[in-house]
């Protein structure tokens, strides 16, 4: 139920912050990329400490200590001033916050308290102007990310439970995936619901992304698949179905915007999907549980995050009968992630074949990658 809660990134240039090759990487994803030639930066969230990486060589260059309670998602601005960083925090509430760390030193300038948990993923609009932190206790809270402040918050009621949101490209709304399976439409200025919920065909949507014309959601249920939602007529348009208990956790736009790369926590695979049709293109194995994939901003490599399986959970469920599922995605607080292998595997996109790794203790979720 934790490894849900993993989430995504990637960057884009605006007139206000200055233009970039950022942009060009993956407009549809903002606050992942860290520009061309620039480092990777990825949060450990078994031990609360972010990774700046080489991305050549994935050596350690610096690390962050102290970032935060179980930091998952990072967020970048474009102009390489400042990243965000959500922090889970699950079991103390004076750890509830989003922390600010200023690039060039790599040291936290701030951490900004928020109303629960930053609950799954923390999303930059396009402009990199405002980040949209969903909490555990069912807000959407906004942070100007200038000055630093929290600005306004949006109740998230139809249903609660946010587990993953989406910002339209114009910043006018944003797109709520609350864990019982449903998406909804809310202003992003107001809160008012400006369409109503709608079933994904499926339970628990721990992560999500939005094409780059803004046209199509793509929501990642845990149990079990990827849908499609066609924005404009606010309709389900295809379901990919997957093993009930393959553990979809992730799901990443290739830089071209042409493919889905879908992680499987339970399976320990990336699934490669058509992004338009949703036919699967390719799959792999992965050296333990996949976590999240980004890419470099030519697309041609694949940063994957993988936990070591640990020992096993063996339960029984009137569904699938026997079933083994991976210990530290049941422990409530994470206590043990910090005993488990975390690394970041480089892949070459066209063969799908491992190129180098970097392993440490702890547990690596979504950072910033070159762009």
């Amino acid at each position: 139920m934790i490894r849900r809660r993993t989430m995504l990134a990637a960057l884009c240039a605006t007139a206000a912050l200055g233009t970039s090759g950022i942009a060009r990487a993956n407009p549809s994803i903002s606050g992942s990329s860290t520009g061309s030639g620039g480092p990777i930066w990825i949060p450990n969230y078994g031990v609360g400490s972010v990774l700046k990486l080489d991305p050549e060589t994935l050596t350690v260059q610096q690390e962050v200590r102290n970032v935060g309670d179980h930091p998952m998602v990072i967020k970048a601005l474009p102009d390489g001033s400042r990243m965000f960083v959500g922090n889970f925090g699950p079991g103390n509430p004076f750890t509830w916050n989003v922390s600010v760390i200023d690039m060039p030193s790599g040291t936290v300038v701030k951490r900004i308290p928020t109303l629960g948990a930053p609950y799954a993923t923390i999303i930059l609009s396009r402009d990199a102007r405002y980040l949209f932190v969903p909490t555990a206790l069912s807000m959407t809270q906004v942070i100007d990310t200038r000055t630093l402040e929290v600005i306004r918050t949006i109740p998230i009621l139809l249903p609660p439970g946010p587990a993953h949101i989406e910002v339209s490209p114009d910043g006018s709304s944003i797109y709520v995936m609350a864990a019982a399976g449903t998406l909804t439409k809310y202003d992003a200025v107001t809160g008012a619901v400006q369409a109503p919920p709608i079933f994904l065909n499926g339970t628990t949507p721990g992560w999500g992304a939005l094409s780059v014309d803004g046209n199509t959601l793509y929501t990642v249920n845990f149990w079990a698949g990827v849908t499609f939602v066609d924005v404009p007529s606010w309709t389900v348009r295809k379901t990919v179905f997957m093993d009930l208990w393959s553990e979809p956790i992730s799901a990443t736009i290739t830089p071209d915007g042409r493919q889905l790369w879908v992680c499987l926590y339970n399976s320990d695979q990336v699934i490669v999907l058509d992004a338009q049709t949703g036919d699967e293109l390719n799959r792999f194995a992965s050296d333990g549980a996949a976590v999240y994939a980004g890419f470099s901003g030519d697309g041609k490599t694949a940063y994957l995050s993988t936990v070591s399986d640990g020992a096993p959970l063996i339960y029984f469920s009137p569904l699938a009968g026997w079933f083994h599922a991976k210990q530290q995605a049941w422990d409530p607080f994470m206590w043990n992630l910090a005993d488990l292998d975390a690394s970041v595997v480089a892949y070459d996109t066209s063969t799908l074949q491992p190129l180098r790794k970097y392993t440490t203790k702890g547990a690596f979720v979504a950072g910033v990658y070159p762009g």
